[in-house]
């Protein structure tokens, strides 16, 4: 049995108290995770990690706040022990909530700027819309404070529910670091938030939300719904088009609109009903690990921009028709730019779902030993990348085969055939190149070897398959 051990925590009055958590992963599930399998089950354990090390990482900020005598110290306390009270008496929406690629990128880019004693920079208050966000989920009532930005325009995130725009009304600094802090009272049975005493309905699928009572401007939006894409039932994808930075920094967010939810809608149809019909384990899994998408701006020159604060999440050729990221700090997320026919957006799909499954297993069981400054190149990718980017691309790369060696077998025109034919020779051969580095040299820990050599021996069981000469010529001439 494979074991993670976090700290654990639990809620009381002062300093959270420390307990063992324990993260358990039988090896059949860490090796066929490790070939890039494992099934809803599998993603299922490695989301479970993602909640704890949200939890774990929660607690440092509680606890870090008070030490460093940060001026929103008392709010995050009172919204810490809103969070204890939401766990035991609504595990799931809490669970839902805390697991949210916004939300763990919030909480990561906390915890960084308080380790750095970067105070101003750090939002740690904002865990009062978050807790709020799992009271409405669960139809509960709360009532939290927090802080809005020196303008007091009081814009922020209720992650998977949407982004509350309130009137852009100056006001006088607060006793709260320069800010005012603003009284949000939730109704979960009725779905509805007032702040200060304005009630804010929850929005029509076609426009935005609207305030009403006291104080209200008549007709001016403030509540954008986030849209659900929706597809394959109940089991089936449920991916919510919205920003990885909508809780961190939620005034510098466009919401999607209904009608660029429409155009994502239609570009995603095809290339999920392909992997729902033709490769339904992708796409069993990716509905259980993929939450969001974010859709990628382009900048002037047509380049994706990396609007969510990834790290380096997107590829560097991003004036690509169809360009597409994760971020390790947002395991849940694919970030996407573009468009492209449905084996091509399938693919990426596949690819992004590796990377998604691969940054969550690394949390649980590093895989590259942290002083490792090896630079290498790579077949699929110009420039030299350091050691953890090779093996997150061979893994995701070893998937993209995969696809394109079952897709083969779906094919029956000429020219989708021989495509087929060419990327799948084409990937196999850039991933025996890098599997042959990695275990060739040092710097991976005992998982990433193990990890590494499952993935080399998949690539082994398919010497047997080859392709036709023209394939093969096409795949050793192509770019990689």
């Amino acid at each position: 049995m494979f074991t993670r051990r976090f700290g654990g925590l639990s809620h009381g009055r002062g300093r959270s108290r420390v307990r063992a958590d324990r993260h358990e992963m039988p090896p059949g599930t860490f090796l066929a995770i490790a070939r890039g399998g494992g099934g809803p089950s599998a993603v299922r354990r490695l989301l479970a990690g993602q909640y704890s090390r949200n939890l774990l990482a929660l607690r440092e900020v509680v606890e870090l706040t008070g030490d460093l005598r940060h001026p929103h110290a008392e709010l995050v306390r009172r919204a810490w022990h809103d969070l204890g009270e939401l766990r035991r008496s609504a595990p799931q929406p809490a669970r839902q909530v805390l697991t949210y690629p916004a939300v763990s990128a919030w909480v990561a880019q906390t915890l960084a700027a308080l380790r750095a004693g970067d105070g101003p920079v750090a939002q740690p208050a904002m865990l009062g819309p978050v807790v709020a966000a799992a009271a409405l989920r669960a139809g509960l009532a709360l009532r939290v404070a927090f802080p809005t930005g020196p303008t007091g325009a009081a814009t922020f995130a209720l992650p998977t529910l949407g982004l509350v725009r309130p009137a852009d009304t100056p006001a006088p600094p607060g006793a709260h670091g320069g800010s005012q802090v603003v009284e949000l009272v939730v109704d979960g049975v009725d779905g509805t938030v007032a702040i200060d005493g304005v009630t804010v309905v929850p929005a029509a699928a076609d426009r935005p939300g609207r305030a009403t009572g006291p104080g209200a401007e008549p007709g001016e939006p403030v509540w954008f719904r986030t849209p659900v894409l929706r597809a394959g039932g109940r089991a089936g994808l449920r991916l919510r088009l919205d920003d990885l930075g909508s809780v961190a920094r939620p005034g510098a967010v466009v919401p999607v609109g209904p009608a660029d939810a429409a155009v994502w809608r239609a570009r995603l149809a095809p290339a999920w009903r392909l992997l729902a019909t033709r490769h339904r384990r992708y796409a069993a899994e990716l509905a259980a690990a993929v939450a969001m998408l974010m859709p990628l701006a382009r900048d002037g020159a047509g380049r994706a921009a990396l609007a969510g604060g990834g790290r380096d999440g997107t590829p560097r050729e991003r004036g690509a028709e169809l360009v597409s990221g994760t971020f390790p700090a947002g395991v849940g997320c694919i970030a996407l730019a573009g468009h492209g026919d449905a084996q091509t957006l399938a693919a990426t799909l596949v690819h992004e779902l590796a990377h998604n499954k691969l940054a969550a297993l690394d949390d649980l069981f590093a895989l590259v030993e942290p002083a490792d400054g090896v630079r290498l190149s790579v077949p699929w990718r110009a420039g030299l990348r350091p050691l953890p980017a090779l093996v997150q691309g061979l893994y995701a790369h070893v998937r993209v085969a995969d696809f394109w060696r079952r897709q083969r077998h779906v094919e029956t025109e000429p020219g989708p055939l021989l495509r087929a034919q060419v990327e799948f020779e084409r990937v196999r051969l850039a991933c025996r190149d890098v599997a042959g580095r990695l275990l060739a040299g040092d710097g991976l820990t005992p998982y990433g070897r193990l990890l590494v050599a499952q993935l080399d021996d998949v690539l082994t069981g398919w010497r047997g398959e080859t392709v036709p000469r023209r394939a093969a010529a096409l795949a050793r001439r192509s770019p990689r």
